[in-house]
């Protein structure tokens, strides 16, 4: 059986007192509540600031919490201003990085080139990467959105070794589903979860794709949570806005519990 996996990304939110309220009150509720957390992964990746304080509080309560970063650089270190090691955030503690959010690729013009690389470095400083792809608009036929979701994972997968593909969290969010006011379709989803599973199946052999973490991120809230993290294609859910609120992002790790139970 597939754990479920229950995480949000702040984006550019939250200060370093707020972050570090939020994860030692999400940290004593996980320690409170061990059976209830025992087959869920929780992870949040607050911003670069937040993360070495962050790091540490899990160290100190003994949490089973995951914190991670929201982008880092391809390399591990040289002349590249501005930018985040993977080297360094694995350094202070982080787990996971995610890369290839629709925003990276939109407003800061990541390629897929540069996302496959990323991959390869987070993969390098063992952490997970959380690739994201999703098609921009969708389509009135389906299979048009499958081509491009088919493109864009084999690119963000193309410089890691099959073995290290399971480490890869892959992080399904059409971006016409982003920020908006309600998810994708259920059935729209599963469709897309399903031939993600298949492909990787056929291009890599054995049951790579039943046995990959495929997560699902786009406008989900406490009300469309449950009925998401209930598809069989689904691993988990990947959240934003509505997460900023600990209570919210409690009650659908409480959600994710109980379909855990059920599956």
């Amino acid at each position: 059986m597939r754990r479920l996996i229950v995480g949000t990304s702040w984006k550019m939110n939250k200060t370093v007192s707020e972050s570090r309220t939020y994860i030692k009150d999400l940290s004593d509720f996980m320690n409170k509540n061990p059976k209830l957390i025992k087959e869920i992964e929780v992870f949040v990746l607050p911003t670069f600031l937040a993360i070495a304080s962050s790091t540490q509080i899990v160290k100190e309560t003994n949490s089973r919490l995951k914190i991670g970063a929201q982008d880092c650089c391809w390399e591990d270190s040289g002349a590249f201003t501005g930018e985040v090691s993977p080297m360094h955030l694995s350094d202070i503690g982080a787990s996971l990085v995610e890369i290839g959010h629709a925003e990276r690729r939109e407003i800061f013009m990541e390629t897929d080139e540069m996302v496959s690389k990323k991959t390869a470095a987070i993969i390098r400083n063992n952490m997970r990467p959380i690739l994201c792809i999703g098609e921009e608009e969708k389509p009135e036929n389906i299979n048009v959105a499958l081509k491009f979701l088919e493109y864009q994972l084999l690119e963000g997968l193309s410089r890691i070794d099959r073995a290290d593909i399971k480490n890869v969290v892959i992080a399904y969010e059409p971006v016409w589903a982003i920020g908006v006011s309600a998810s994708a379709p259920l059935d729209y989803l599963s469709k897309a979860m399903t031939f993600l599973r298949d492909l990787l199946n056929k291009k890599f052999g054995g049951r790579c794709g039943d046995l990959q973490d495929i997560i699902y991120g786009g406008s989900v809230t406490p009300e469309s949570a449950k009925d998401i993290l209930a598809l069989p294609a689904n691993d988990g859910i990947f959240v934003g806005r509505s997460a900023l609120n600990v209570d919210y992002f409690i009650s659908m790790i409480k959600m994710a519990s109980d379909i855990q139970k059920l599956k």
